[in-house]
C-alpha cells in the first residue's frame, strides 16, 4: 500500500448545510491534507481542538482496534483551517487511514467514516457529525446523506458535479460560531434546497442554501456577494458553517472570476475531483 496515497484525504465545499433539516452534501476539491508520523502531539495552537488525539478511543470504540498509547502522528494541510472547507474532516480522514496502514488493516469506507466522524463529535467541532463532509474528505462524488437514518455514514444518493474548477472567497473567520438552532429557523429553505438538490438541480439546491445559511448567521454581505454573483450567471454557495464564498466555474472562467472576488478578499483556486470508480463497493442507505 502506498503510504502518501492511503493517508491523504480533501476539503471540500457545501451543496446543502445538514444542520438545516438533517440532509447534507459537500463537493470534494483537490484541497489535501496528509498524516505523518511524529513523536508528539501537536501543539494547542496546530490543533487547538485537540482533534488528532481522538483518533485512538474513536478507533477502540467504532472498530475495537487499539493503536498504543505511543501512537503520536501530525498532519501537513493545504486547506484554510476555520473557512467551512471541511478542514476537520479531512484531518480526521488522513488521520484514519494513517492508523490503518501503519497497522497494516483494511477499513471499508463506511467504517472510516464512522471512526473520522466519532473524531470530530468526541472534539467539538462538528454540530452534525460532518458526515457528509468527511465523505467527500475520501475524494469521491459528492455525497447526500442523512443524519435521521440508523446508518448515516452511507449515502442515499451521489451528485455529479459538471463543472470543473471551484475559487474560493476566504473572508477571515467568523467571531462567533452560528448554534444548530440558528439553521433551524430556517429549515424550510433548507428543505427546499434539498428538494432541488434531489430533482438535479445544483444550481438551485446551492442557492436557496446560500440564502439559508446567510440568513441563519446573519451574514449580509454573503447575500449581497452570492445575488451578485447569481447574477453574472455563477453558481456559488456560502460554504458550511463558514465565511468562505465557493464558485462553481470552467477553467476559462477563472481569471474573471478572480477580478469580480478580487474586491472583497483573497481567493484560492482548485479543481473538483471526480473519481471514475466512484460507484465502486457504495452501498445505499
Amino acid at each position: 500500500m502506498n503510504s502518501e496515497t492511503s493517508t491523504r484525504a480533501y476539503g471540500g465545499i457545501s451543496i446543502l448545510h445538514a444542520a438545516g433539516c438533517g440532509w447534507g452534501c459537500t463537493i470534494p476539491l483537490e484541497l489535501t491534507c496528509e498524516a505523518f508520523v511524529s513523536d508528539s502531539w501537536p501543539n494547542i495552537d496546530q490543533d487547538p481542538y485537540m482533534l488528532l488525539a481522538q483518533l485512538r478511543p474513536s478507533l477502540m470504540e467504532v472498530i475495537g482496534l487499539d493503536v498504543g498509547k505511543s501512537f503520536f502522528f501530525e498532519i501537513r494541510s493545504k486547506i484554510p483551517p476555520s473557512m467551512g472547507l471541511k478542514s476537520s474532516s479531512a484531518a480526521s480522514v488522513s488521520s484514519v487511514r494513517f492508523a490503518a496502514t501503519m497497522h497494516g488493516i483494511s477499513l471499508s469506507d463506511s467504517e472510516t467514516i464512522q471512526v473520522a466522524t466519532q473524531m470530530q463529535l468526541r472534539a467539538g467541532c462538528s454540530m452534525t457529525g460532518s458526515f457528509d463532509d468527511t465523505w467527500s474528505a475520501l475524494g469521491k462524488m459528492a455525497a447526500v446523506i442523512r443524519t435521521d437514518t440508523s446508518n448515516p455514514s452511507e449515502p442515499v444518493a451521489l451528485v455529479d458535479i459538471e463543472s470543473s474548477m471551484c475559487t474560493i472567497l476566504l473572508r477571515g473567520i467568523r467571531k462567533s460560531t452560528p448554534e444548530k438552532s440558528d439553521f433551524h429557523l430556517n429549515t424550510s429553505k433548507f428543505k427546499t434546497a434539498r428538494d432541488h438538490l434531489m430533482s438535479g438541480d445544483v444550481r438551485r439546491a446551492m442557492r436557496e442554501n446560500a440564502d439559508a445559511v446567510a440568513l441563519s448567521t446573519g451574514d449580509e454581505l454573503a447575500s449581497e456577494i452570492i445575488d451578485r454573483l447569481f447574477s453574472l450567471d455563477y453558481t456559488a454557495n456560502i460554504s458550511g458553517s463558514g465565511p468562505a464564498i465557493a464558485v462553481l466555474h470552467e477553467q476559462d472562467q477563472a481569471d474573471h472570476l478572480s477580478e469580480v472576488l478580487g474586491a472583497y478578499g483573497p481567493t484560492i483556486t482548485t479543481k473538483i475531483l471526480h473519481d471514475p470508480h466512484q460507484m465502486e463497493g457504495i452501498q445505499w442507505a
